[in-house]
């Protein structure tokens, strides 16, 4: 079962989420912030198969910062990044990341990390 790092800072949206992937198979971890999620990957970024983020996660650092601290732990990691600012960020995100926007449907995000987890 591939293992996933979430992180969304809100509480709705990161249960949501949480449950769309793992009732797609995938084992699901969830961090609420940049600190919390970079601590994980720090202690064992290689047994994640994606890392799927919220670009804005309060004050402090983004999605991009744990995206980037991901692929350095982990260069074969796949990146999604859910955002409501889809457009105007996507350069800003590391190579070969899926950008989902908001709002989206939790299950069609799951199905479109376990596709890319398949390619």
């Amino acid at each position: 079962m591939a293992s996933i790092l979430l992180v969304e800072d809100e509480p709705f949206v990161a249960e949501l989420v949480e449950e769309a992937l793992s009732d797609a198979g995938l084992q699901v971890k969830v961090a609420r912030d940049h600190r919390s999620a970079v601590a994980v990957l720090e202690g064992d970024a290689r047994s994640f198969a994606a890392v799927v983020t919220d670009i804005n996660l309060g004050p402090g650092a983004t999605g991009f910062e744990v995206a980037r601290k991901a692929r350095e732990l982990n260069a074969g990691i796949k990146v999604v990044y859910i955002t409501g600012h889809a457009a105007h960020l996507a350069r800003q995100g590391v190579e070969d990341a899926l950008m989902f926007p908001k709002p989206f449907d939790a299950l069609e995000l799951a199905q479109r990390v376990r596709r890319l987890l398949d390619s």
